[in-house]
């Protein structure tokens, strides 16, 4: 799997790079607060967080599945 360095990076770091990834909208949900927009944009931020946080460990799964099935060891 060396001569495919991103899918070994997704499977070997796949849950960190779904949390980080999935915090990426609260945080900027709390810079909008912090600049004088509404508090609602918070939950909007928390739903976007799950969102995508979910998405990109479904994407991370996916990634896993295919290295495993076919990509030679």
């Amino acid at each position: 799997m060396d001569q495919y360095p991103t899918i070994k990076l997704i499977v070997e770091n796949g849950n960190a790079l779904a949390a980080a990834i999935g915090a990426l909208p609260f945080v900027g949900a709390i810079v909008l607060v912090a600049f004088g927009l509404h508090w609602l944009v918070l939950g909007a931020g928390i739903v976007a967080s799950a969102v995508t946080y979910l998405l990109m460990r479904s994407y991370v799964e996916l990634v896993r599945v295919i290295a495993d099935m076919l990509l030679p060891k």
